[in-house]
């Protein structure tokens, strides 16, 4: 990934982190089915985006070019990093989900989970949601390129 969007993720990340010092988020069980219900169709996207790519002339220009940010690789790898990256990120967060929700008691609604990890589970939905926006940055760029051709 690029060092820029790296950094991205850290400022958001910390500044979701400051955020969440000062304001008690609480995660009701509705709230854990649509995150993993966002999660799963943002993995679809993921899935779909790559299939649409595939036979693709934008592919094929993304294998004839260099990455200027990185020369060392070409700028399909570079595509390839940010959708293998996201892919296993939403994955990870879908199972970090799952586990909580099967093992976390319900009170009234509202699970009742240690304030850390329901900051951690908050946290790794947000990082999901960035990821997705770089990629669909990246899609759309892909879409006015494929038009062009």
């Amino acid at each position: 990934m690029y060092k820029r969007h790296i950094l991205y993720l850290i400022f958001f990340t910390l500044l979701f982190l400051l955020v969440s010092y000062f304001i008690d988020f609480s995660i009701s069980e509705s709230l854990m089915q649509n995150f993993v219900t966002f999660l799963s169709i943002t993995f679809g996207f993921y899935m779909t985006s790559i299939s649409v790519l595939y036979n693709s002339k934008y592919l094929k220009k993304l294998h004839d070019e260099i990455d200027a940010e990185k020369p060392i690789q070409r700028k399909i790898h570079t595509l390839q990093i940010y959708f293998t990256n996201s892919a296993l990120w939403s994955l990870f967060s879908i199972g970090t989900l799952m586990f909580y929700s099967l093992t976390v008691k319900v009170k009234n609604g509202i699970l009742s989970i240690n304030p850390f990890f329901e900051d951690f589970l908050l946290l790794i939905v947000m990082v999901n949601f960035i990821l997705m926006v770089l990629l669909f940055k990246i899609f759309m760029n892909g879409f006015v390129e494929e038009a062009k051709s």
